[in-house]
């Protein structure tokens, strides 16, 4: 069982032996804003994150990063391609990552500048996921002009990083 996942349990713990144990000093709703608070620590938002720019253009993704009370850490998000020519695509990748340092990569594609495709992927047993933006040459058959690699989520902290 990885820290993040004992954290949480801790705090549910927690949350109920106040909640049940001892009902003269806690209210119901002080309860139910401790364990919604508990709930919402392992779900936020991240992004923008950006690709290099081509011809003043740029692929832009954002979402969100949750955990479940199946230790599994969800990432979706929406990816964007505006004002690209036809032959570059919106491309985002993400990357998670367990203790053992194996990597597994997911990536989504979207061409075209109307819209945005929505994703999303989901790992079990995850100590940190990072997102980057690039575009996908459609040409060539590779991505290009990536931006930098961002951490959205890191279970050591049991806090997701945001950029400051």
């Amino acid at each position: 069982m990885n820290r993040t996942t004992r954290s949480l349990l801790g705090v549910a713990a927690a949350t109920a032996v106040l909640a049940i144990g001892v009902p003269a000093l806690t209210s119901s709703a002080s309860a139910t804003t401790a364990t919604a608070s508990a709930a919402a620590a392992f779900d936020e938002s991240w992004g923008p994150y950006y690709s290099k720019y081509y011809n003043g253009s740029r692929a832009k993704a954002r979402g969100e990063v949750s955990t479940d009370n199946s230790d599994r850490v969800h990432v979706e998000g929406r990816l964007y391609d505006k004002y690209s020519p036809p032959w570059l695509c919106g491309y985002a990748q993400v990357k998670f990552e367990n203790e053992d340092g194996d990597e597994y990569y997911y990536s989504a594609k979207k061409c075209g500048s109307n819209g945005y495709r929505p994703f999303h992927f989901v790992r079990h047993d995850v100590d940190s996921v990072q997102v980057r933006v690039c575009y996908w040459d459609n040409g060539h058959g590779k991505r290009k002009l990536c931006g930098p690699w961002d951490y959205v989520y890191q279970a050591d902290s049991g806090e997701h990083d945001e950029e400051e």
